[in-house]
């Protein structure tokens, strides 16, 4: 049996940024805070907890004056001013291409334009774009855009601005894309995916058509991950996704001549 490792697996910009300024951080205050999961991975975050960068899941967990990192998902414009408030001292491990759009939905609502993303609607990353603007509007596909865009109160018109989570995939956005060009007469149009995500996701897709059998290794919870399974399972019919060797069986890869692995962008090297 044969094993293809995809190039693009293993830890992304955004995601190897975040992890190196919590290592830092937790050296350098020997205590710190994450707010929330800083990537979504359970074994860098306990490595993290090793060094002294504890967890919490709400603002209301820090402690005034203390050292908070924000993942790299980023946060709401809320958690920023709650922690002024605190008195925090803020790493900001925010991806620098989530920041992008949250100055892009910020500059359009600015000029007038209702900011239009696309993504899953209970994602930390978009929970957080949304929350930097006021009218913005979130669609986790093209079928609820498309319905929006159909309504009679949604005018032609409308002045929008479409943006998206950096994990969709290309083929979902696309579809996004041909909509608001077919509906809409005044838009402008960020292709925010990131080029890495999309990358590994194309690598995902080619491997799996020509492998017997697909290993995707990362943290379920992950929504990288979880979308280069989804797009793995549409050319291949054995696809499995794990977060450490362990969970593998035998069994899988009875009959299988070739196999490929590829992981998300929140899985470390060592993992896979």
């Amino acid at each position: 049996m044969s094993v293809i490792l995809a190039k693009s697996a293993g830890f992304c910009y955004g995601v190897e940024r975040a992890v190196k300024l919590a290592e830092q951080t937790a050296r350098e205050k020997g205590s710190c805070v994450m707010l929330g999961s800083i990537i979504h991975n359970a074994h860098v975050v306990q490595d993290l907890e090793a060094l002294g960068a504890r967890q919490v899941d709400d603002v209301s967990q820090v402690q005034p004056g203390e050292t908070v990192i924000i993942r790299s998902h980023g946060e709401t414009r809320q958690v920023y001013q709650q922690l002024e408030a605190l008195g925090a001292e803020v790493v900001d491990a925010t991806c620098p291409f989530v920041k992008r759009i949250h100055r892009l939905v910020q500059e359009a609502e600015a000029e007038g334009r209702t900011p239009v993303i696309i993504g899953t609607r209970t994602h930390p990353e978009v929970v957080g774009i949304a929350s930097w603007c006021w009218r913005g509007m979130v669609f986790e596909g093209p079928e609820e855009l498309e319905r929006w865009a159909a309504l009679p109160e949604t005018s032609p018109g409308l002045p929008i601005c479409l943006v998206s989570q950096t994990t969709l995939t290309a083929n979902l956005w696309n579809l996004c894309v041909k909509i608001v060009k077919k509906q809409f007469t005044n838009f402008r149009i960020f292709d925010t995916i990131c080029k890495a995500t999309e990358y590994r996701q194309k690598e995902a897709a080619h491997m799996s058509e020509i492998c017997q059998a697909m290993v995707v290794v990362g943290d379920a919870k992950s929504s990288n991950t979880s979308r280069l399974a989804m797009i793995c399972r549409e050319h291949c019919g054995k696809v499995i996704l794990v977060d450490q060797a362990s969970q593998l069986e035998p069994d899988f890869f009875r009959g299988v001549s070739d196999v490929g692995i590829t992981a998300g962008a929140s899985t470390p090297a060592w993992i896979i």
